[in-house]
């Protein structure tokens, strides 16, 4: 091999690795843009749900302060045991009197008939 061929083939290998080298440096550069991409969304979604833990945590504290406070409430009812279920029959003209059927003759109060 002579010093000039020599010379074209080590010139060859030159070009060919600059253009590798030019190639890498676009993809490296492409590879940053979508990694900074990929860095910002991952930040809107850190937010969206350190948010979304914060309103969970209010929304928590607010039903365990309405149970407590129904705990409360009900605890202080006196003589809700004297309220009484209603029989078949009077649960049937309840259902009736909700349903809007023959409640003309009918006490609202007491869901018994007039004519009794």
């Amino acid at each position: 091999m002579t010093t000039i061929e020599s010379s074209k083939l080590l010139l060859m290998r030159v070009q060919k690795a600059v253009g590798l080298i030019r190639h890498l440096r676009d993809e490296n550069k492409e590879l940053q843009a979508r990694f900074t991409l990929v860095e910002n969304h991952n930040k809107e979604l850190q937010d969206l749900y350190d948010k979304l833990s914060t309103d969970q945590a209010a929304i928590d504290q607010a039903i365990a302060s309405a149970l407590e406070e129904l705990d409360t409430s009900l605890g202080d009812l006196e003589g809700f045991e004297d309220f009484g279920t209603l029989d078949s029959e009077e649960l049937s003209q309840a259902e009736d009197f909700s349903a809007g059927l023959d409640t003309e003759d009918m006490d609202i109060e007491t869901f018994d008939d007039e004519d009794l």
